[in-house]
């Protein structure tokens, strides 16, 4: 009997270690994939229809689950499209149903006869230090900046960020400001992403009364002086809103 129950002890202890390895192998990290992708002129019904028939098909569940969103105003509202899947990792990249004959045929039968234009993709990352979600997450409309770091400058804008996000976890705003890198290397100011979420364009109306919010926390003086440090790490902008497609 007390053999039984060592070799009973022994294999439990090797299972939980097992799963441990396993569970610390896994990457943490939340990483989403997006392209740009615009549609023929009077396509754009029948390209939608096609894009969300294909996710709930291929891309309705897991790292591969897929959301399609239109460029209302700003970069790219001239017609274009984020086609998006996430959050993954790069080992998830590799078990993706691309590439599988059934995934492609509906693909190209639904989806590619509608496309005027592929755009470029790129790999997004989630920085969680930097960032704050609201509770109950689920967002109709994306405000977004992509920020153009100057080189070397990484660091301050991530302090900066970090104050940020203490402000709006101090206040509990119903938005989210999420920070997203750019895994990819690039010469043309897309270092960096803040998303936005919003409801209604009348949202944009509201007065949160960020500044007086920002110095009860930071101290007097202090939201003057975020936007100094800004300048000194910033290049630029690139502002553009999403509606995505539901």
């Amino acid at each position: 009997m007390s053999k039984m129950i060592l070799i009973a002890l022994c294999f439990f202890m090797f299972t939980e270690l097992a799963i441990a390895q396993t569970d610390a192998s896994k990457p943490s990290y939340s990483m989403y994939n997006n392209m740009l992708i615009k549609p023929k002129r009077g396509h754009e019904k029948q390209f939608e229809q096609g894009v969300k028939a294909h996710n709930a098909l291929f891309h309705a569940s897991g790292p591969s689950k897929a959301s399609l969103a239109i460029v209302t105003e700003g970069s790219k509202s001239d017609g274009w499209y984020i086609w998006g899947m996430g959050p993954l990792t790069y080992t998830d990249m590799d078990h993706l149903p691309q590439g599988d004959a059934k995934h492609d045929d509906d693909w190209d039968k639904n989806v590619d006869v509608h496309v005027e234009e592929y755009g470029e993709s790129n790999f997004w990352k989630l920085k969680d230090e930097l960032s704050y979600t609201p509770a109950n997450y689920n967002p109709s409309h994306l405000d977004v900046w992509v920020v153009d770091i100057k080189p070397g400058m990484r660091y301050l804008f991530a302090e900066l960020m970090k104050k940020n996000k203490a402000v709006w976890e101090a206040k509990k705003y119903p938005f989210s400001s999420r920070v997203f890198y750019n895994e990819l290397w690039n010469n043309v100011g897309k270092d960096a992403s803040i998303v936005y979420n919003f409801d209604h364009y009348a949202d944009f109306d509201m007065d949160i009364k960020f500044k007086e919010d920002f110095e009860s926390v930071h101290g007097v003086g202090s939201y003057d002086n975020f936007w100094k440090s800004w300048n000194e790490c910033v290049n630029g902008v690139d502002e553009h809103l999403r509606k995505i497609l539901k």
